[in-house]
């Protein structure tokens, strides 16, 4: 008593089995494709993008006039345009909560900001009053 090929029962777990398997290789697969994206994406995005943003310098033109350098009022002025755009440079100002304008005030970029805005100048006299208004080196110094 042979049987057929034709005969021989197939059994329906196995083919539940196999219909399986496809269904999870092809979920692997997608997952494989996905995740092979996001490390080419973090790959080409990478530290250095996050460095350069860190060292990103926003320029900001302060103009002024020789008469701003020789009258302490329009020095003092002058002081305060520098020290604005110190401040615009490290975080825009307007819209921010106080606390985050504070943080931004005390900042060393915005020390060093309006350090450097002084310094460009090339003025003793400038120097001298930024030195003695800057509470990071003057007489008013006080903590945030």
């Amino acid at each position: 008593m042979s049987q057929s090929v034709s005969d021989i029962p197939c059994p329906k777990a196995h083919t539940h089995a196999t219909r399986h398997i496809r269904e999870w290789t092809g979920a692997l697969c997608i997952a494989g494709a996905i995740l092979g994206g996001l490390v080419m994406l973090m790959a080409m995005q990478g530290p250095a993008l996050a460095q350069d943003a860190d060292e990103r310098v926003e320029r900001i033109s302060v103009p002024y006039v020789a008469a701003d350098l020789s009258d302490p009022v329009r020095v003092r002025q002058l002081l305060t345009r520098i020290d604005k755009a110190a401040l615009k440079a490290c975080g825009d100002m307007e819209g921010l909560s106080i606390p985050t304008q504070d943080v931004i005030e005390w900042s060393n970029c915005h020390h060093e900001s309006f350090a450097r805005g002084v310094a460009a100048v090339h003025s003793p006299t400038l120097t001298r009053m930024a030195d003695a208004l800057d509470p990071w080196i003057g007489p008013t110094a006080h903590g945030p």
